[in-house]
């Protein structure tokens, strides 16, 4: 299934502009989040899907992970970047919706549900393929972390390393290999390395990265009242299988769905799209 790449629009919250994509116009709303080394891109397929099921989407990137500017000394963590969700959310979708998180993104879904309060509410949430507890960084990112704390790590990160770097995950994370496509890695790689400033949030954000965030807020997760959706491709190697079933026993309303595919699923199938579908009207 072929998508429309949408332009991004930009929004300005808490001193960052936000980047975002969004498709439909009315619905009811949804919001989608990214994690490394994504950004709303991952998102095309599903976006399209939902929007024509009647669902008005939207997937802000996070600052460092894509093409969201900001500060300098803003706050990188998973707790800053779900402060700035949680804006987004009150400001822009001004209604409540349906919280989706994929990888780093369900971290900050998992934050936003348990420590924030909300203006307009979260109607429901659905957790895929996400980091929950202690199960990040994994072994990869470990290193990204670790050349980010180099003297030269702007040497380090060219857009050739990254762009090696997001070819080995994508290859890794996909079983439809014709999906590395040239236009998708120069998007994500821009978004990251694209402009000394974009690389600088980047590096800002490796640094930040602590699973005491998550080991945190998975743990409240049974404080969660509202339905949720624990969603898995089965042939993830980044979160396998189990931590998706610790997710889905700590939540006190979650229906669990197994799928078929890798860690980066929404770039490609419906079965996402079409499970929240289905699970939303039941």
């Amino acid at each position: 299934m072929k998508t429309k790449n949408l332009e991004r629009q930009w929004v300005t919250l808490d001193a960052c502009n936000v980047a975002y994509r969004q498709w439909g116009t009315t619905g009811k709303p949804i919001v989608l989040l990214h994690g490394i080394p994504m950004n709303s891109s991952l998102w095309e397929r599903t976006g399209s899907k939902l929007s024509t099921d009647g669902y008005l989407v939207y997937a802000p990137e996070m600052l460092g992970l894509g093409y969201t500017e900001g500060p300098i000394d803003y706050d990188h963590s998973l707790n800053g970047q779900a402060r700035l969700v949680n804006l987004f959310i009150n400001k822009v979708v001004k209604d409540e919706c349906i919280l989706v998180g994929h990888d780093l993104g369900g971290g900050v879904a998992q934050i936003i549900v348990t420590g924030f309060s909300s203006q307009v509410g979260i109607r429901k949430c659905v957790f895929t393929n996400c980091v929950g507890f202690d199960s990040w960084p994994v072994e990869k990112i470990k290193l990204l972390i670790g050349a980010a704390y180099k003297k030269n790590y702007a040497q380090i990160f060219s857009s050739e390393f990254i762009d090696s770097f997001i070819r080995k995950g994508l290859s890794a994370g996909l079983f439809n290999a014709s999906l590395n496509t040239n236009e998708l890695l120069g998007d994500l790689c821009g978004g990251l390395v694209g402009a000394r400033e974009r690389m600088e949030h980047f590096v800002l954000f490796l640094k930040s990265m602590d699973n005491k965030y998550t080991q945190e807020a998975s743990h409240k997760l049974k404080t969660f009242g509202q339905p949720a959706l624990v969603i898995w491709a089965d042939g993830d190697k980044f979160q396998p299988v189990s931590v998706g079933k610790k997710l889905r026993d700590i939540l006190p309303d979650a229906t669990w769905k197994l799928i078929e595919g890798g860690h980066f699923h929404p770039l490609e199938s419906d079965a996402l799209a079409e499970a929240i579908v289905q699970w939303d009207n039941s």
